[in-house]
């Protein structure tokens, strides 16, 4: 049996500006449809940053499909890399 690796790679096209949720900085977002219960690495213009649990987000917003199928949920973590 295959390894799985112990996070998942995420590469957001852009980053989102805090005024869009109602906070102040630059936030990056993530949809729930990415594996949740493992690391998530977020990459973004040759900086990275580690999101180690999907569920402690700063903020989460509901959006229905465009397609009409049901609804998704991102997550928005504050961007800093290391």
């Amino acid at each position: 049996m295959e390894k799985q690796p112990k996070f998942r790679y995420y590469y957001p096209r852009k980053l989102v500006n805090g005024d869009v949720i109602g906070l102040t900085g630059l936030f990056v977002a993530i949809p729930r449809r990415h594996d949740t219960k493992r690391r998530i690495l977020v990459v973004y213009q040759d900086k990275a940053m580690m999101v180690e649990d999907w569920f402690k987000g700063v903020t989460y917003r509901r959006f229905p499909d465009k397609w009409g199928r049901g609804t998704y949920t991102v997550g928005y973590f504050t961007w800093n890399p290391s």
